[in-house]
């Protein structure tokens, strides 16, 4: 069998092979011989129709068996000259079988990429100290009791940190966006009863929430809100927009205090705000702990992606941006981005996918090599373990589940996922750890202004 094989960009590589006279000969010759014994043909009997006969009655079936047997066969011979690792046949053309009987064809395939790790063991990492203060839970525990806070009705004028309830109608040359242009989101057209938590920044339109200042239950007021040219509704960009404001009510906002009663309504019977305070600090603690170990990944894995360089394949990093594209338009449509603004973005969108896509697929080929150098293997309990997850996840009887994912191929799927899991735990136990104080944490929020109740 001679076989050239042309290495070309983008891990893909054409494998041109030519299979020798004598050994298309044999191969057709078992062929037959295995017909044989299964031909059914009338006046003989089963098994025992003369090969001449079969090789002409099913010639052409003969004939496609032999070819896909023999570019099987070439294909392997020509991956193992080459210690080659074939994610995908590409394409098969050029096949010829030829007078001399030879049979030679080119198969275009897609590599798993070649290259050198750099040493993986002992990758310097720099770890924040895990410090719990008194100061970090106070903060904890003013989220927990503002989320239990209450809003009444005041008959003072709002300030910051009210809230108003509103009744608008926009307009823009002085005409109603309600009537000229229905197409809009309903916030910029007319609102009824909605409610606007006053801030020092606004979260809805610049200047807003400041022109509300001051205003008291029954009041009517008009802003006049101008638009940047760049604003995300074309209709409204560079304009100024009108809203005939009607204040329903101002309410302040009531945090619960921090007593017994708000730690038995936190944690259950028998709570006091010092057990509240412990378990506050003790799941800091552990959120803290998990952002550490995610920063070890996050570093030997940027150790290693900086400091390797080979191609990848084009048609792998493809299907994995696609998949990140499709995810983030969904993303933006379940957090209420209009279709024709995702379109808008969509160069962004598929940019970041693809960027995101090649750093994913390259750390994935690195993991992979780490995982052969290792032995690392995923084993049956570690497999078992995650498909019973995952059945408690999907809530489905769990051998329901396993028949299913059996028939998707979905067992294969988590066991590569696992097995580069067990290289990324493999490199954070072998990282070498440099300890740093924590950066202090920025809270925009009122406890670190001082202004907390």
């Amino acid at each position: 069998m001679n076989i050239n094989v042309e290495h070309q960009p983008n891990c893909r590589a054409a494998l041109h092979v030519e299979v020798t006279a004598d050994t298309v000969k044999k191969q057709r010759a078992e062929i037959t011989r295995h017909y044989a014994t299964i031909a059914r043909v009338p006046g003989y009997r089963p098994g025992k129709t003369p090969p001449t006969v079969v090789a002409q009655r099913y010639k052409d079936t003969i004939d496609s068996e032999l070819q896909s047997q023999l570019i099987n066969k070439g294909c392997r011979e020509a991956i193992q000259k080459e210690n080659m690792v074939v994610l995908q046949v590409l394409s098969v053309k050029d096949t010829k079988l030829d007078k001399d009987g030879t049979f030679s064809f080119t198969a275009d395939v897609l590599t798993s990429p070649k290259f050198e790790l750099p040493e993986y063991r002992g990758i310097p990492v720099k770890l924040e100290r895990i410090d719990v203060t008194d100061h970090d839970v106070d903060h904890e525990i003013y989220h927990l009791r503002e989320r239990q806070q209450s809003f009444d009705d005041v008959e003072r004028p709002a300030a910051i940190g009210d809230a108003v309830v509103l009744n608008y109608i926009a307009k823009l040359d002085g005409q109603p966006l309600e009537e000229t242009h229905p197409e809009l989101p309903v916030h910029f057209r007319k609102i009824e009863g909605n409610w606007f938590l006053l801030a020092d920044e606004d979260d809805f339109l610049p200047g807003f929430y400041a022109g509300l200042i001051g205003i008291a239950a029954g009041e009517a007021r008009t802003l006049t809100i101008a638009m940047a040219a760049d604003f995300h509704n074309e209709v409204l960009q560079g304009k100024s927009v009108e809203f005939d404001i009607n204040c329903i009510s101002v309410k302040q906002k009531k945090v619960p205090e921090l007593d017994d009663a708000f730690a038995v309504a936190a944690l259950g019977e028998g709570a006091t705000v010092e057990t509240l305070r412990k378990e506050v600090a003790d799941n800091l603690r552990q959120r803290r702990e998990q952002a550490r170990e995610q920063a070890r990944a996050n570093q030997v894995l940027a150790f290693l992606h900086d400091n390797l360089d080979f191609e990848l394949p084009q048609e792998v990093v493809e299907r994995e941006a696609q998949r990140r594209t499709n995810d983030m338009a969904a993303r933006a449509a379940k957090n209420g981005m209009e279709h024709e603004e995702i379109l808008k973005h969509q160069d962004e969108i598929v940019n970041a996918a693809t960027q995101q896509a090649r750093q994913n697929v390259k750390v994935s080929f690195i993991l992979e090599e780490v995982a052969k150098k290792e032995n690392l293997v995923v084993g049956d309990q570690q497999l078992s373990f995650a498909l019973a997850n995952w059945a408690a996840r999907s809530k489905m009887p769990f051998k329901k589940f396993l028949g299913e994912a059996k028939k998707s191929g979905m067992i294969d799927r988590l066991r590569d996922d696992l097995l580069l899991e067990n290289a990324v735990e493999f490199l954070k136990e072998n990282a070498v750890i440099e300890e740093v104080d924590p950066l202090p944490e920025k809270h925009d929020c009122a406890f670190e202004e001082g202004k907390a109740e």
